[in-house]
Parts: structure tokens; sequence; C-alpha cells
């Protein structure tokens, strides 16, 4: 009979060679890892693949959204910029993630993912009526609106504009307002997608980081709007302005002047409104801000949209309460 130590070598050799027995390779996933470590409901996410090897692509997926991963300078490393929309179920859910190798089979590993309950406060304002129940000519321009929304959201860029980490668009803190359930003149609720920064009219207001404008002009609840798309249909968008510095389809670095803020649009007074927004989903920029990211150098993209033409931007009027 065997010994027990024999039995037991024999026992680990066996299982060393049963993957490669069925055509199975071991797994060149070394790390899976994200930034912050515990998400929640409204959470911006940079995670870290590490591998073995060094694949030519990596993807993944996570609530029924598609994560594009890219690498730097390290080969084996590669890292992604995603979220948590504002209104997912808190639970555990499942990021599947693939690296495909030339000449080797597509690589897959699967990671649970704990999302919590975000703390979402009410609150109730007065706006001027016609931002509650819009007239005729309000109505039209909000279906203009959307048009332009959907145009830039659509924008492509499939490579990393940003790099480092986001900056403060304004000087003033921001304000808990992020996911608040507002209720508009005792008639209408609405949940507010992004962080409200109280600044008086006429400060300016920067560029949280480097990017594409793909939309700068005058909205009806946005007043004038700006977005911008950092790669890979991660957007920073900022509203209110009272007068526009850049156009559609220029490309701006961290810290570069959009405008000045203002009260335009659906508002009590004069704020900077920042959104974050990815495939879809809104994102804290609170949250966004408080990331460490690294440096990324300059990637040139496979195939970005061509710049939207120039868009004229006259000084709206303010419009009072």
């Amino acid at each position: 009979m065997l010994s027990r130590s024999r039995l037991l070598i024999l026992l680990v050799l066996v299982s060393l060679t049963l993957p490669f027995a069925y055509g199975q390779a071991p797994t060149p996933f070394k790390n899976v890892f994200w930034q912050p470590n515990n998400l929640q409901q409204g959470s911006v996410v940079f995670f870290t693949v590490e591998l073995e090897n060094a694949p030519s692509r990596v993807s993944g997926t996570l609530l029924g959204k598609q994560i594009s991963f890219f690498k730097t300078d390290n080969p084996s490393i590669w890292y992604a910029l995603a979220g948590i929309d504002m209104n997912t179920e808190p639970g555990t859910y499942a990021m599947a993630i693939t690296a495909l190798t030339p000449g080797r089979r597509p690589a897959r590993t699967v990671k649970k993912v704990e999302v919590a309950a975000a703390n979402y406060k009410t609150s109730s304002i007065q706006v001027p009526e016609n931002f509650v129940n819009p007239d005729a000519a309000a109505r039209r321009q909000i279906a203009q609106d959307q048009v332009f929304k959907n145009k830039a959201f659509s924008h492509v860029s499939t490579a990393p504009q940003w790099s480092g980490n986001f900056a403060k668009p304004v000087a003033a803190p921001a304000t808990d307002s992020f996911g608040m359930t507002r209720l508009y003149n005792e008639e209408m609720t609405k949940q507010h997608r992004g962080t409200d920064f109280p600044v008086k009219e006429g400060a300016p207001v920067s560029a949280s980081n480097s990017g594409t404008v793909v939309l700068a002009r005058e909205m009806f609840y946005e007043g004038n709007c700006v977005m911008i798309d950092h790669g890979q249909h991660f957007l920073t968008i900022y509203m209110h302005f009272s007068q526009i510095n850049v156009k559609e389809g220029d490309k701006v670095d961290k810290d570069q002047l959009l405008g000045l803020s203002g009260a335009t649009g659906r508002v009590t007074g004069p704020h900077l409104h920042m959104g974050v927004r990815w495939e879809g989903a809104y994102l804290d920029p609170t949250k966004l801000l408080a990331l460490t990211l690294p440096e990324v150098p300059a990637i040139s993209p496979a195939a970005d949209q061509t710049p939207q033409p120039p868009t004229r931007h006259k000084r709206s009027r303010r419009r009072k309460r």
C-alpha cells in the first residue's frame, strides 16, 4: 500500500496535470481589484487587472454594461474607469473579465462585486412654473435639446483621454446633493443626477480632466451646458453657465477654462451643476473627485468620431425666480 505521504504527493500531481489533460491552461489572472474597495449606488470605480502574460485585449461586463480596459506602459496591467448607476439595486453582482492573447484560448474570470445602498436626501424648491409645466415653445426646445444630448452621448472615443486625478471644476466645496429627490413647486418630483457647487455668477469653471467637448450650447433645463468626453463613453457634464468659452469639437486640457458660472436654466440661483455619465449610468461626481488615478500616456484612438461643427454662443440672459 502507498504511504500517506506518497499518496498525498500523487494527488497533488494529478491535480496539477488534470487541467492540461482537458485542454485547459492555468488562469493568467494574477489579481483583480478596484478602487474604492467598498462600492455603493453611484460609485465611480477604477478597475485594475494584473495578468501573467501580455494579452492583446481585456474586456469585462458588469450590471449589463461593457467595460473597456486599456493598457499603458506595462502590457500585463490593464485599467478601466467605470461605475455603478445611482439607481442600481443594492446586492451582489458578478463581474466577468475576458483576456484575449494571440495563439491562446480566451481566459475568463468572474469576481463578486458588492453594492451597498447610498443615503439620498429629499428637498423642496420653487422654480418658475414653465420649468414644471413647459409651454409649447419650451416643449419644442426640450425635444431639440434631447437630439443634441443623444448625439453627444453617442460620441465614440475608443481610448482614454483623461490622465491623473479629476479636479474640482470650481473653487468651492461640493454639496451633498447627488441622488436627492427634489419636489418642484409642490407638483413634480425628480432625482438630482449630479452635484451642485455653490458659486457666485461669473466664477471661472474649468475642465475636470482632459477630453473632447461634445456639447457646448444653451438648453432649456440645463441652461448653458458643456459636456466633455474623456474617452470610452466616460463624460463629465457642466450646467448653468452665464458664458461658454469653448465650442463643440474642441480638445481641452485639465483645468482649462470652459466658461463662467451662472444661473441659466432651471435654477433657484447661481451655482455650478456637475454630472458624471458612463455608458448611460449617472455617477456621483464627488466619488470621481476622490479617486487616486494614474497618469495615462496619450493613446492613439483606433476610431474617434469626426469632431462636430463649431456652434456660436451668445451670452444668455439670466432666468430669475
